[in-house]
C-alpha cells in the first residue's frame, strides 16, 4: 500500500508579511524530509501560500487551490489528486520530532480502517471512535477509498452540531469501520510557572495549536496595524507567549536570522526582557523533549 501525507499550507496576510511564514514551511519540510522512508508523498496544499515547488525534492508536491475553500473541504477537494492508497492529514503546526511516528499511522492501517487522534466536540459520540465525535484533521490517518464515498458532504463544521470532519466522522462511523485512537499531549508549560507535571508526555508529535499566530503578529507589526497593539494587550499573554516558543523553536532550527531578530523586538512589545524569554525557551525545549 502506498502512503501519503497531505498538510495544507494557508497564508493568514496574504497581501504582505509573507516571510514571517517562512519557517513554518522550512520546519515543515525539515522535519518531513528526516523521516522520508516512512511515507511515499507528502502534498501540500498551496492555499494562497505561494510555495515554490522547483525548490522542493520530488517525494514533495505542491496542488494549488482556491483560499476561499475552508482547509478540510479543501483536502475533500484534492483528495481524487491523491494517488496514493492511505493518507495521513497533518496540519502545519504539527510538529513531528521523533522517528517511526508516520509509519506507526501508516502501520495501524493493516489491522484498523483509521488511526488518528479523537475528540469529543460536537454533540453525536460514536461507539465506533471510542464515545468521541470526531477524528481531528491535525493527524488523521485512513485508507482513501474510504474517504471517496464521502465526498458529497461538507467537511467543515456546523456547530454545535459538528465540528470540522465531525459530519465525515459520523459517516464513516455509520460504516462500521474500525478505529485506533492515537493518544494526544496538550500539556504545557507556561511563562508563569505553570506545566502540567514535570515533563510533557514526549510522544514524539505535538500539534501547537494556533501556530501561525506569531507570524500573523509579525505580519500586523510590519504593517503597523492597531490589530497588533489590541491583540498582545487583549489576548493571555502565556498563550502567545507559548506559541512564539514554538515558533523561536522552528527559526532556531531552519536558522532564519532576520526573523529571530524581529521576534527580539516584538518582545520588547510585550514588556517581555529577552533574558526572561531566553530561560523560558530553555526550560520550554527540556520539558517538551525537543
Amino acid at each position: 500500500m502506498t502512503r501519503a501525507i497531505v498538510t495544507c499550507m494557508h497564508l493568514y496576510t496574504p497581501d504582505w508579511g509573507q516571510e514571517y511564514y517562512k519557517p513554518i514551511l522550512d520546519f515543515y519540510i525539515k522535519q518531513m524530509s528526516k523521516y522520508r522512508d516512512e511515507f511515499d508523498m507528502d502534498y501540500l496544499i498551496d492555499s494562497n501560500w505561494g510555495i515554490d515547488s522547483l525548490s522542493l525534492s520530488g517525494q514533495f508536491g505542491v496542488i494549488k487551490v482556491n483560499p476561499a475553500l475552508r482547509y478540510c473541504n479543501a483536502y475533500k477537494e484534492i483528495l481524487p489528486q491523491i494517488q496514493e492508497d492511505q493518507v495521513l492529514f497533518l496540519d502545519n503546526d504539527m510538529v513531528i520530532y521523533k522517528e517511526s511516528v508516520i509509519q506507526s499511522a501508516f502501520d495501524k492501517l493493516k489491522d484498523y480502517d483509521a488511526a488518528g487522534i479523537l475528540d469529543s466536540i460536537g454533540k453525536y459520540p460514536q461507539k465506533a471512535l471510542n464515545g468521541k465525535t470526531k477524528f481531528c484533521p491535525y493527524f488523521f490517518c485512513i485508507r482513501k477509498d474510504l474517504l471517496m464515498k464521502h465526498r458529497d458532504i461538507d467537511w467543515m463544521d456546523n456547530m454545535p452540531e459538528w465540528e470540522s470532519l465531525g459530519l465525515l466522522s459520523i459517516k464513516l462511523a455509520e460504516d462500521n469501520i474500525r478505529v485506533y485512537e492515537f493518544e494526544e499531549d496538550k500539556s504545557n508549560i507556561l511563562f508563569d510557572g505553570t506545566q502540567d507535571g514535570e515533563k510533557s508526555k514526549d510522544l514524539g508529535y505535538y500539534h501547537i495549536r494556533s501556530g501561525s499566530v506569531p507570524a500573523i503578529l509579525l505580519a500586523w507589526r510590519d504593517h503597523q496595524l492597531e490589530t497588533y497593539w489590541e491583540y498582545i494587550k487583549n489576548q493571555p499573554k502565556s498563550e502567545y507567549l507559548r506559541q512564539l516558543c514554538w515558533f523561536q523553536y522552528m527559526v532556531e532550527k531552519t536558522q532564519n536570522v532576520e526573523i529571530g531578530y524581529k521576534i527580539q523586538e516584538m518582545l520588547k512589545d510585550m514588556d517581555m526582557e529577552l533574558n526572561n524569554f531566553g530561560e523560558y525557551m530553555i526550560n520550554f525545549k527540556n520539558y517538551h523533549g525537543l
